[in-house]
């Protein structure tokens, strides 16, 4: 649902374990149907397009495969966001028209499928939500439906209800991530922080093996798992979480970085490679983010250290680029842990 990318980056800035993702929700758990190899071949070539960039050839794929399995709402939405970030984010014009074909669909061949899609491709939530319930008359027990009802109920700030909508649309189809992200995050305004934190991990864990989610879904659930962590006062699993995310989206310079740490084994000369590359490219947040790390390492709550991560911060002020606000998610998790270390140290020496 594309208004669902900006409400989960809202929910990022605005800044939520015993329970498990299993006991959630009536004890259902989150669990993929497999799916069918060349299926799957067919999924990670036009994510690797659209990731790449090239939202024409994933169109075209998806489109393909919609196709072919007309009765798959999954396949289905994943054409209608291929389509969408095909145009370009300028074109108003052509997202009204998109947004009216997808309309004159439904109104000519009222199918659940058909009106989950005007759903999802309608800005009005009261809109919207009249599409999501016409489909559920059709299909009460149309997952899809109960999803695109709970997004709009959210937009219109209805929570309580859009958590009973989204409980019932993952009851209903237990492989059905998107719907599970939009649980999370209304399990943590909810305040149900623990249950937000098992359903995110689950979902982590699920959206790694499917094709089907792209990258930056992914990185968007580590911020939010990552802020919800920190909000916990789960400072070392915030960090670890965090770190190990960074260095899978960092690239090449990263892992060369990291190896020459293990090589070398000094701190220094790690410290002395990283400044060499930060004059050779200023503009890099990665060799900051790398100096705040070496810096932490060699003498965890150093002025120096601190000074590193809070540069993170202020380059990354603003940042709407989902890697940087995933640096400064990183940074902060980081700050955050230092400065509870620091007061637990001065706690333990007072009561010396």
């Amino acid at each position: 649902m594309r208004p669902l990318t900006a409400l989960l980056l809202a929910a990022l800035l605005l800044g939520a374990c015993s329970t498990t993702a299993e006991e959630a929700v009536n004890g259902r758990d989150l669990r993929l149907a497999s799916l069918d190899p060349s299926l799957s071949e067919i999924l990670v070539s036009a994510r690797e397009r659209m990731e790449a960039g090239d939202a024409r050839g994933a169109r075209d794929r998806y489109a393909s495969l919609s196709a072919t399995h007309p009765d798959d709402p999954w396949l289905a939405a994943l054409h209608q966001e291929a389509r969408y970030a095909a145009q370009g984010a300028d074109s108003r014009e052509f997202e009204a028209n998109l947004r009216r074909s997808y309309r004159e669909v439904a109104e000519a061949d009222p199918t659940p499928i058909h009106l989950m899609l005007a759903a999802r491709a309608e800005g009005d939530a009261y809109a919207a939500l009249h599409l999501a319930d016409r489909a559920l008359v059709l299909d009460p027990d149309f997952a899809w439906g109960h999803y695109a009802r709970a997004h709009a109920l959210t937009q219109l700030g209805q929570t309580a209800e859009a958590r009973g909508e989204v409980e019932r649309a993952v009851t209903l189809d237990a492989s059905l991530l998107p719907a599970w992200r939009l649980f999370a995050w209304l399990r943590s305004q909810a305040g149900d922080r623990d249950a937000a934190i098992a359903i995110w991990r689950a979902w982590l864990e699920a959206a790694a093996e499917d094709p089907r989610v792209f990258r930056d879904a992914r990185i968007e659930a580590v911020c939010d798992l990552g802020v919800l962590l920190v909000r916990a006062k789960r400072h070392e699993e915030a960090v670890s979480l965090l770190d190990e995310a960074t260095s899978d989206v960092s690239g090449r310079s990263s892992s060369v970085l990291a190896a020459a740490v293990v090589e070398v084994g000094d701190v220094e000369v790690a410290l002395a490679a990283v400044r060499v590359a930060r004059e050779r490219d200023p503009e890099q947040l990665l060799f900051v983010v790398q100096e705040a790390l070496l810096l932490e390492r060699n003498s965890p709550h150093s002025s120096e250290a601190h000074a590193a991560w809070q540069e993170v911060i202020d380059r990354t002020q603003g940042a709407t680029d989902l890697s940087a606000l995933l640096q400064r998610t990183r940074a902060e998790a980081h700050m955050l842990r230092m400065a509870h270390e620091s007061d637990t140290e001065h706690e333990s020496d007072e009561a010396d």
